[in-house]
Parts: C-alpha cells; structure tokens; sequence
C-alpha cells in the first residue's frame, strides 16, 4: 500500500467486525483467560469469523482480510477464529492471532502482529479511546493552525505557564540570556538571516531557540572570523536542513528571532564558548518557545518532512460505544506506539528540554505540546495525534526517556532534592554525549537552577549538603548496559566524580546515616569562581571511619583481606571499571583504604605514590555480621 492517507475501509470488513470496551457480545466480545499471563490484560477479544472465510474476503478485494490472513500460524487451519488481546492495561496495542483456544499463543505479539487502536478525534469513540491517527505531515498548514492554537491557548489562559515565564525573566525588561540571536526577515523563497549581537543594556526580545542532535561535526558553524560578515547577512542557502526547518518553523509562529548553539557561540573560541554555556539555563529559560527536533538523528535531515512509515496500514473498523451509540476506530498497524527519540540520546538535549518553559516536539510518531500545565498534568498534554505517554519525570523506569521538568519548588525538601539529582544523572547518563569533556557542562544548568533555587552547594557533579548520597554511584556493568563503562582518557573530573566515568551511573540505595563530615573542599574550574564550569582540578578531604585492608582474589573473585584477624572481610566489592579491567587497576595484595560513607558503604580508595592523596576504584558494601567494625577508626583522607 502506499502512505494511508486514508485508512482502508470496505464493506466486507464493516459487516463482519466489530470492536467494543464495554460489555459482551454474544458472538464477538470479550472473555475472561482461564490462565493468568503475563502478555495480557486477562482477557481476550472473539471475533466472530473463521479463517477460511476470511480468506474469501481476502480474496474478494478486502485490504484488511488481506492482511488478517497474512497472521496465520503453523497450527492455523480452517475453523481457526480470530482472536485479540491487549497487552497493556491502557488498551491500546492490540495483540491478533488466529487460534482454537482462547489462551492459546498468549505471548505478547511480535510488530507484525500488534496493532494500535485510534480515534479519530471528532469520533464518539475519542472518549473511550485515548490514541489518535498519526498526522503525517508536520509542515501542513492545517498542523501550523494547530500549533498556534495551542501558543495562543498556552500565552492567554494558562496562569501557570505566565507565571513560569514571568518569573524566568530580568525584571528590568534587559536581555541577559544570549549574547547573539539570529534576525530572521523575508518570506519564502527571499529569507534573510543575519547575526545580531546583544549587550547587557539590549532590550529583550522574544525569541525561539532550537534543541537538536548535531550528529557529528556542523557543516556551517560561527567562527571568529566569520562574525563580522554574518552580522550582514548569512546565506540561506547554505545551511543544513533542520536549521531551514527551525526558522520556517519560527516564522510560522510570528517571531523573528531564533537562538541555535552553533550558529550563535563563536565555535572556535573557548572563552566565548564557555561564557555562553554559563549562560545556559537563562539562553533556554527565557525562550518564548523550545523548538525540538527530537526526530531527527543528524542535522542534514531535517524534521519537517512526512512521517510515513515504510508498510504501515491503517483500517477503520466499526465500534460500538459502552453507552450502545455507534462510532467507528481506526486499527493502525507498522508503527510502534511508544520509542525513544534520537533527541533522548543526546546529553545536553536533556537539560534544554528541562529548562525550556514550552516545547514543541516534533517527534517521529508526532508533534508534543509541552508547557508547565501539561507537565504537571499529562492528561493536558497536546499533540496532533498518535497520543501516548508523555514521558514525565515521574518515570523511574531507565527504558523510559526522560524529558519533562522538575517540580523546583519541591527542591527545599532534602529526600527530595537528592532523589531528582539521583534520577537526573542517571537518565543523563544513558545519553550520547560526543565530546566526553563536556560530561560535566552539558548537565551543568540545570545544577546551575538547582544551587540557585535552594542555595546547595556543587562540586563537580556532586552536592556538599549530600555528599553521602551523591559519592555513592557505580557504573552499571549489567547486561542491559548500552555502553561499556570506563575512566575517561584524560581529565574531566576528579575519581570520586561519577563524571569521571563514561557509561551508564546508577546510586547506591539501603545505607541510612551519614558518617562522614566534609573537612574541605577546594575546585579549581575553567572560569574562575564559577564551580558550574568545566573542571580543572579537585580535592575533597573528608573525615570519616577508615579501614586498611588487603586486596585478594580467590576462586569466586575479588574478596578484601583482614591482614591482623587473617581473615576475610564480610562483604561485597563494586569496582567501578567492569571485571575484565580490574587487573589494569590493582595488582593482588595491594592495600586499599575504606571509607565509610553511609551505614554499611564505603569508598575503596588506592593510594597515590608519593604523596598522601586517595583516588576512587569503586564501592565496599560491609556484610551483616559487620566481623571488623570495631577496629575502624576515626581518619581524615583526601580524595583526588
């Protein structure tokens, strides 16, 4: 088929299904499963048609038959009937096989067999069913409306959203964000676009910004040499496509001015460079709007264009409504209902998406409307169609990106604070980041709001008030681990930094108290007396119980060694870089020092040679007979 524009529909398919929520019918409905599983809902839907009738259809022209007898299984005959299911409690993939049981091939369904339930938003069917057919052309002017409407709807009526804005911008009306916007003008077919350079007396204007993944290396990019002739003009033609995209989209909306890194940071100059990174939370928080490509991968693709999906269909199937009224669904099958975008890759995407007052996201499967209304109530979010999850920071779950905001008024509660920067570096973590020197800047403004709107103190990734939550992270070397972890090749961070590792970081939970006290701190950063730049150099001295003891490796792996009792220490040991590499680290019998850091974790630091400093390999966690607690002392040590 080509791109369904229109949803198949025939009568044939229209005489013999139909799809209900409410009650059951007496020859097609929903029945209980006999055997709990757990692919389903616990129960499954009858159609009432066996295959070899379905085949007839199929054969007299029916798209949807067509299909339904492509499902067949090796055990499939006949008097097979046509059976659905849902595999999640939110009804919309629906599961169909043909089978002589109810419960038989309850497995979850592969792609070819799911399919998504949709209703048309005009259907009476729309109150029962939550998603909508895929708009599949972003750049219509039907879609532009539509996003006005949701602007205009957002500026005029949402108090919230006006308070957010209010409250992220200069009072004295001066623009304090970005140092250069670009100037869009023209119309299309003629666009101008110049660079337009601001000062701390420049009045603030509106202006959109852009998140989107570079995707390696900017065919057109500011550089020092380039900012005088681009304050005159900057040839149109030039620019890759999600750039044309950006200002299209930003001159659809009414603005004239559009913030994009690239094109607005001198890129080969490392003090404007990180004089506007310091800038990052103001550049984003002050945007009228956040334009997300969040489906494009590289910036030559662009975001604009059609979001068929190669083989996808769509059926329309009459419905029955639990109050009896008939409508109709669309069965949209070839399309997944939920994924990551490329966007949910990038690291310092993440923070824009945080920090930005209102999103709009052009997704792979749809455009999102994000705003603090919706971000507080997902149940407002706006979309123009294909509506899922709106994946907010409330998910916990790492299979879910996370691209929402933080409740930063909730910050002042100390549980709180630690459990959102826990989650953060965490999420942030499973990010791509292409220049790991940057692990520290690209999550740096959100610290930046985080310090600013409850006075916390950071270093290097980590927070002075929750030292003992925060020091307590480990790479995970699990099997669903995206990307090895490892020591980055040269410094970004010091050992006791989870920013000093590439990979994936997870936290320590179960310790309870703190039993260390910081005794000192000094950081030296690239912009001095700014502890939110990139890091230069770090030593944190802490004084807490210490242990010596010997590193030994037995038949089941690396264990510690109490040298007076001869024994071995109760416990487990997490080193930081994964198993394979530990011999590149310790050698056998080496002494290792332990610091306790909560109830029963303690850092494994090793010894630096000549000098009375301490670098991190990994996490002691003391078993339950606690055999050698009684012989930790009282110790300052300083890390590195």
């Amino acid at each position: 088929m080509s791109a369904p524009t229109e949803p198949h529909s025939c009568e044939l398919c229209e005489s013999r299904l139909i799809l209900t929520f409410g009650n059951y019918y007496s020859d097609q409905g929903w029945y209980e499963l006999i055997d709990e599983n757990y692919f389903a809902t616990g129960e499954a839907y009858v159609f009432n048609i066996a295959y070899d009738e379905a085949v007839s259809l199929a054969d007299q022209g029916c798209e949807l038959f067509k299909w339904l007898v492509t499902l067949r299984r090796d055990d499939t005959h006949s008097e097979s009937y046509l059976r659905a299911y849902f595999a999640h409690n939110s009804r919309e993939q629906m599961v169909l096989d043909w089978v002589d049981e109810l419960d038989d091939h309850i497995d979850g369904g592969t792609l070819e067999r799911k399919l998504i339930v949709c209703a048309e938003k005009s259907e009476l069917a729309a109150e029962e069913v939550t998603y909508r057919p895929p708009n599949l052309f972003p750049s219509s002017k039907e879609t532009v409306e539509t996003i006005k409407s949701w602007l205009q709807e957002c500026f005029t009526t949402h108090v919230e959203c006006q308070q957010l804005q209010k409250s992220n911008r200069p009072s004295d009306g001066s623009l304090t964000g970005p140092r250069r916007l670009l100037h869009l003008s023209g119309k299309a077919g003629h666009l101008q676009v110049r660079l337009q350079e601001s000062s701390s007396s420049s009045t603030f204007v509106e202006y959109a910004a852009l998140s989107y993944c570079w995707g390696g290396d900017q065919p057109v990019k500011l550089k020092d040499n380039l900012v005088k002739s681009w304050i005159k003009d900057i040839p149109y033609d030039q620019f890759p496509q999600t750039i044309k995209d950006a200002i299209q989209v930003t001159m659809a909306l009414g603005l004239q001015y559009l913030w994009i890194d690239a094109l607005c940071i001198i890129q080969d100059s490392n003090q404007d460079k990180a004089e506007q990174i310091s800038r990052m939370a103001e550049i984003y928080e002050q945007a009228y709007i956040t334009i997300s490509a969040a489906r494009a991968t590289t910036v030559p693709e662009g975001f604009l264009h059609d979001r068929y999906v190669a083989g996808e269909k769509g059926f329309r199937m009459p419905f029955t409504c639990q109050d009896g009224q008939k409508s109709a669904v669309i069965l949209w099958q070839g399309r997944e209902p939920d994924a990551w975008e490329p966007i949910d890759q990038r690291s310092w995407c993440l923070q824009e998406s945080i920090l930005s007052p209102r999103v709009l996201e052009y997704g792979t499967h749809n455009i999102r409307w994000h705003c603090a209304r919706s971000r507080a109530d997902e149940s407002k979010l706006q979309s123009d169609g294909w509506v899922g999850h709106s994946r907010t920071f409330a998910q916990l779950n790492m299979s879910h990106p996370l691209t929402s905001s933080i409740d930063w008024t909730g910050l002042g509660e100390s549980y709180k604070f630690v459990e959102v920067w826990q989650t953060l570096v965490s999420h942030y973590t499973r990010r791509g980041l292409g220049w790991y020197q940057d692990k520290l800047l690209a999550i740096s403004a959100i610290a930046r709001k985080m310090s600013k709107m409850t006075g916390k103190h950071y270093i290097a990734g980590l927070w002075t008030e929750f030292l003992g939550e925060t020091l307590l992270w480990h790479p995970n070397h699990g099997p669903d681990a995206k990307q090895k972890a490892s020591r980055h090749a040269t410094y970004v961070a010091p050992s006791w930094s989870w920013a000093s590792f590439s990979g994936e970081i997870d936290f320590t939970f179960g310790s309870t108290m703190h039993l260390l006290d910081l005794v000192r701190c000094e950081l030296k950063t690239q912009i001095a007396n700014d502890e939110f730049s990139a890091v230069t150099g770090a030593r944190l001295e802490i004084k807490t119980l210490i242990f010596r003891a010997r590193l030994r490796k037995g038949f089941y792996g690396w264990f510690l060694w109490d040298e007076q009792m001869k024994d071995e220490i109760d416990g487990s040991l997490m080193f930081d870089v994964v198993e394979a590499d530990v011999d590149g680290e310790v050698v056998e019998d080496e002494e290792l020092l332990l610091a306790l850091i909560m109830t029963q974790d303690a850092l494994m630091l090793k010894k630096k040679k000549g000098v009375e400093e301490y670098v991190r390999i990994g996490i002691f966690r003391e078993g339950q007979r606690m055999t050698n607690r009684a012989r930790w002392e009282m110790g300052e040590v300083v890390m590195v």
